[in-house]
């Protein structure tokens, strides 16, 4: 495993993207003000994405306010692997707790599969759909 992305899932996704393009000035890669999902050049082979929170709510099927998880989906961290099916299916089996099965998002170009760590916080592990 790679970690490819560090996603941070925002409230304000449009104040964001103009801090971290306007006022930390990373170069844009992917995504605008409006987009609500934007990847930003940090000068390393890790990426910094911002992602409106709502988004990856709606695609997860979870709840942002679940009282269990006060800080449900605040980031993710995103980590690239050769094939997603059989590191997810490596990780359930290793007491991973799976929150999705592996699936194409074809939206995102990916295929990907989320998990929580012991605290909560979400993982991705993902691959580009070829």
């Amino acid at each position: 495993m790679r970690c490819s992305y560090i996603r941070l899932l925002v409230n304000d996704y449009e104040a964001c993207f103009r801090f971290y393009s306007d006022v930390l000035k990373f170069p844009v890669l992917r995504g605008d003000e409006h987009s609500r999902y934007a990847e930003f050049d940090v000068d390393s082979t890790t990426r910094l994405a911002l992602n409106q929170r709502e988004v990856m709510a709606e695609a997860l099927e979870t709840d942002t306010a679940d009282p269990e998880l006060p800080h449900q989906d605040r980031m993710a961290v995103v980590f690239e692997v050769d094939d997603v099916d059989a590191t997810a299916a490596r990780l359930v089996s290793d007491g991973a707790r799976q929150v999705m099965a592996p699936r194409d998002w074809t939206a995102w170009g990916t295929r990907a599969a989320h998990f929580r760590d012991p605290d909560g916080y979400l993982l991705e592990i993902s691959s580009p759909l070829l």
